[in-house]
């Protein structure tokens, strides 16, 4: 699932094209979620593969843990929260985009 797959395009009146805006869920704190720490040079993308099988679902993390600047480098030594509910997750987000 790329993060496009969910956005519509639009036309204004002279014809350009332009696509919506996604919304992404509010992630709350969940019993199940794991803490893990950032090492250097580790990518959001890594941990998604590696808890979620899909490098895709790096926006996942970033939500949870707002880092929404855009970076999806991991701080070193700072803790991560990685949610374990991404079906309810990914439910939510596309209820938001539809």
């Amino acid at each position: 699932m790329s993060r496009y797959d969910n956005q519509k395009v639009f036309r204004d009146d002279n014809g350009t094209r332009y696509l919506n805006r996604i919304q992404y869920p509010k992630i709350e704190i969940n019993d199940s979620d794991v803490i893990v720490k950032g090492l250097y040079g580790q990518r959001l993308e890594n941990l998604a593969f590696k808890f979620y099988g899909n490098t895709e679902l790096w926006w996942i993390i970033a939500r949870a843990n707002g880092q929404l600047d855009g970076s999806t480098y991991m701080v070193p030594g700072k803790e991560y929260r990685i949610p374990q509910n991404v079906g309810a997750i990914l439910e939510d987000f596309e209820e938001l985009n539809r």
